[in-house]
């Protein structure tokens, strides 16, 4: 990874993070229940943004991606992954063999795309990849090149201005630090400065306290024990504002609340 753009994780916390990953579920956003919400509000949003079927998809940061899987299934997208992780690779690998999946996983920068990849995409989609560069301008820069001409890129980030970012901050700090803090309009602005047309800028859902980061905390620890302990509770309320919004409306995303910043371009 080019070393100016300032990767605040870098390979060796990645490596880390999947040599202790466990067995990725599959997406079931037409199954009821609370273990499901969040995948049916993201179907639901890319229903609006895909461009009808058998399209080609490209996820950058695709290290045990529940997607890959699911867009070649559920559209028949023919599907790629990068990653700078062989071990994350690896573990996506698994991920496709096990669905029946046929796709390609490439492991290798963003920055320096092979020319096997570059301006070939119909959709290119990251989770949690851009927020830990310095250079914000730079990584959609990157992530353009994988675009095709009339292309649309989707680019999803924890929502760290907000309370999950405050809450973060505190159980976690090491993990905090590996955030830059996005507010839609700022993602928004590196989108349109790396030459990309904006569609959308927006909070995403209403609450989801699950995506707060407890790894590399001292499990012997009281304090961990007590971090634990408010990171369960805050689940508990987030299945209850599930709930009501099964039962009467969704409920609108905010600043404060929503767990995901999501911005939508077109090359």
């Amino acid at each position: 990874m080019t070393a100016d753009t300032g990767d605040r994780a870098g390979q060796q916390y990645w490596n880390a993070v999947w040599s202790a990953a466990t067995q990725t579920d599959r997406m079931a956003p037409s199954t009821p229940g609370f273990r499901n919400h969040v995948d049916r509000g993201f179907a639901a949003l890319f229903r609006t943004l895909v461009p009808g079927r058998e399209f080609e998809l490209l996820e950058v940061g695709c290290a045990s991606s529940r997607w890959l899987p699911y867009f070649a299934s559920e559209y028949g997208a023919r599907v790629c992954g990068l990653d700078y992780s062989e071990l994350g690779c690896d573990v996506e690998r698994t991920i496709l063999r096990d669905a029946g999946i046929e796709g390609e996983i490439v492991c290798g920068d963003l920055f320096a795309p092979p020319t096997i990849l570059t301006n070939r995409f119909d959709v290119v989609l990251s989770f949690g990849v851009v927020e830990h560069f310095d250079d914000t301008t730079a990584v959609i820069r990157a992530l353009r090149e994988y675009v095709k001409p009339g292309g649309t890129l989707v680019t999803v980030i924890p929502n760290m201005v907000g309370a999950i970012g405050t809450i973060e901050r505190w159980i976690n700090r090491p993990v905090y630090d590996l955030h830059v803090p996005l507010a839609p309009r700022e993602l928004a602005g590196a989108h349109a400065d790396a030459g990309m047309t904006v569609t959308a800028a927006q909070y995403f859902l209403s609450t989801h306290f699950g995506v707060l980061n407890t790894n590399g905390l001292d499990p012997q620890a009281r304090a961990t024990r007590a971090k634990l302990s408010l990171c369960v509770n805050l689940g508990r309320l987030s299945k209850a504002v599930w709930s009501v919004e099964a039962r009467v409306r969704p409920l609108k995303a905010t600043r404060m609340f929503a767990p995901y910043v999501v911005v939508t371009a077109h090359r």
